[in-house]
């Protein structure tokens, strides 16, 4: 019987040379670089500093080159008129009879021309929602011919179909 030999593993450098880290000593937010290009004059900030009042800026009054001589009449203000509610609810008094539940029923039953519009976007919507995955079907052969038909035009190999074409084309492929 044949001795097993021993297996030599050399020693691994466990040592790895990382890059150093460069920290930067300040955050660039905090740099004070300048002044700021753009004045502000109407910018007043908040004080933060209560004990220290700071100096209220005075601005010049314009001067008019000439006051105006005569003052313009006051015209009367028209306010608008409150809308009046379309039909007001009169309380049943002893006079008016409560209508019968047929004659309530009859009033709340929607018109013809609102019953058919309701009716026919109803059915538009439906047809189309069903109709759907079906066109898709129709569609889908057909954008494909038409794919493989560009695709030959600009002289482009077509994509093999099957798994049996796939394989000849690679086996063609290697040589």
């Amino acid at each position: 019987m044949e001795e097993i030999r021993e297996i030599d593993v050399p020693e691994i450098n466990v040592m790895v040379n990382l890059p150093e880290v460069a920290i930067p000593t300040a955050p660039p937010v905090t740099l004070q670089i300048g002044v700021p290009v753009i004045d502000l004059p109407a910018f007043d900030p908040l004080d933060f500093e209560p004990e220290v009042q700071a100096p209220a800026p005075v601005t010049p009054k314009p001067k008019a080159a000439n006051p105006p001589a005569v003052k313009p009449p006051k015209l009367p203000v028209k306010l608008p008129k409150q809308e009046q509610p379309a039909a007001p609810v009169l309380p049943i008094t002893s006079e008016q009879e409560p209508k019968s539940l047929p004659q309530q029923v009859i009033e709340a039953l929607p018109t013809i021309p609102q019953a058919t519009t309701v009716a026919a976007s109803s059915v538009i919507g439906v047809t189309a929602g069903l109709c759907t995955p079906f066109l898709l079907k129709l569609i889908r052969p057909i954008i494909k011919k038409a794919a493989q038909k560009l695709q030959k035009a600009l002289g482009r190999q077509p994509v093999p179909k099957g798994v049996s074409a796939r394989r000849a084309l690679q086996r063609s492929l290697r040589g």
